[in-house]
C-alpha cells in the first residue's frame, strides 16, 4: 500500500468543499458527485494500483463526509427545526440536532467513503487504460 499524500489532500479538498458548499447552494444531492471527482483524480494520479486507489480516494472521501455532513446539519439547524415542527416534531430540539449531526457523520461516511471509492477505481482504470 503506497500512500500518496497529494492524492489524499486532493480527494479530502474536493470531497469536502463540494460536500459542504454542493449541499447549501447547488441542486439537490449535485454535492455527490464531490467524493465521485475527488477520487478518480486521486485514482488518477497513484501509480495505477486499485488497492493504492481505493486507499488514497475512498478513505480521504469518507473522512470528508465524517465532517460535512454534520456541519451541514449544524449550519442549516435552524431550518431542521423549523421543518420538524411543521411535521409535528414536539421533543426538544437540541436532541434532534444532536442525532441530526451524529446521524449526519455515520451515514456522511458510508456515503462519501462508498462514492470516493467508484471514482477511485474509474481513475485507476483510466490511468491503466490510457498508459497502455
Amino acid at each position: 500500500m503506497n500512500l500518496k499524500w497529494t492524492a489524499i489532500i486532493v480527494a479530502f479538498v474536493i470531497s469536502i468543499l463540494m460536500g459542504i458548499f454542493g449541499s447549501l447552494y447547488l441542486p439537490k444531492n449535485v454535492s455527490l458527485i464531490g467524493p465521485i471527482i475527488g477520487g478518480l483524480i486521486a485514482g488518477y494520479i497513484v501509480d495505477g494500483s486499485y488497492t493504492d486507489g481505493l486507499v488514497n480516494g475512498g478513505i480521504p472521501a469518507g473522512i470528508a463526509g465524517l465532517i460535512s455532513l454534520p456541519v451541514i446539519v449544524l449550519i442549516a439547524q435552524n431550518e431542521i427545526i423549523a421543518a420538524a415542527v411543521n411535521a409535528g416534531y414536539t421533543g426538544p430540539t437540541g436532541t434532534l440536532i444532536i442525532a441530526g449531526v451524529i446521524g449526519g457523520a455515520f451515514v456522511g461516511f458510508a456515503m462519501f467513503f462508498v462514492l470516493g471509492i467508484i471514482g477511485a477505481v474509474i481513475g485507476v482504470a483510466i490511468k491503466n487504460r490510457s498508459s497502455s
